[in-house]
């Protein structure tokens, strides 16, 4: 059985291949760590941890307003992927189901050109074809994650 520590890893073995721009910055986050306040250490258990580490060096103990830095938990690192991932598909869905809406209910032309046409070919984005293909990848990056959480279960 696969553990969120594998999930995690062929997410981001698949995302260095297909997006590495974001691969990297999930990978920093990661590297990172998360932050915690003293308060939070001992809810989590991991404040007699902290405090010894910071005796053998020497340190002083972590006050009431401080926060430390503690790498993030196997569970932890698969949500911040999950969570990354669909927010990134949700929105980019919303972005162009919303200019398509605009284009629509204004009479436009559901096509946006970029560029200047006596200098360089146009660039084009179809509205709808552009909001169908982020429909399938939003429905996709869900069920890949299997989203029970999902809000917004029936996106056509």
């Amino acid at each position: 059985m696969a553990t969120r520590g594998d999930s995690y890893e062929a997410i981001m073995a698949r995302l260095r291949q297909e997006m590495p721009s974001l691969a990297e910055q999930l990978d920093q986050e990661v590297r990172h760590g998360r932050m915690v306040s003293e308060k939070d250490l001992r809810q989590e258990g991991r404040y007699d941890e902290r405090a010894s580490r910071l005796a053998e060096t020497e340190l002083p103990p972590l006050g009431k307003s401080d926060v430390s830095v503690i790498p993030y938990t196997e569970d932890e690192r698969f949500e911040l992927v999950r969570d990354s991932l669909l927010t990134l598909a949700e929105t980019m869905f919303a972005t162009r189901s919303s200019a398509l809406k605009v284009a629509m209910e204004r009479a436009m032309e559901p096509e946006i050109r970029f560029g200047d046409p006596e200098l360089e070919v146009l660039s084009r984005i179809n509205l709808p074809e552009e909001t169908e293909r982020a429909n399938i990848a939003l429905r996709t990056v869900r069920g890949l994650l299997a989203d029970d959480r999902d809000p917004h279960p029936e996106i056509s």
